[in-house]
């Protein structure tokens, strides 16, 4: 009976984990897809950093990701046409009692521009 117990309250502990930390994923996973799809445009940006951060800014209204804005982006020139864009964040989450974890997000893709 003791065994069934602590089985069952090892599941319990780690149905909650995944309820509690998994929208955390789930948006970070839609941050990553909103940059991937901003990298792989067919038409390269016209318009710098500036219009990058836009479009981006955009594609996370759209998705009503709030975790990050397009100002959290980093956007740098790397060469004649292409941009560096990097995301670098942290996101804490209580889970219960006086237990808080902080997840660590970071991902970086390269756009082409004009």
């Amino acid at each position: 009976m003791l065994s069934i117990l602590v089985i069952l309250s090892l599941i319990i502990f780690f149905v909650t984990l995944a309820f509690k930390l998994g929208p955390a994923y789930l948006g970070f996973w839609t941050i990553k897809s909103v940059m991937d799809n901003v990298a792989e445009q067919s038409t390269p940006i016209t318009g710098g950093a500036r219009e990058i951060a836009n479009q981006i800014g955009k594609r996370l209204d759209i998705n009503n990701v709030d975790q990050v804005n397009a100002k959290d982006f980093k956007i740098q020139r790397i060469g004649e046409s292409r941009y560096e864009v990097t995301l670098d964040y942290e996101q804490r989450q209580h889970v219960f009692f006086n237990i808080d974890t902080v997840l660590t997000f970071a991902y970086q893709v390269e756009v082409k521009g004009q």
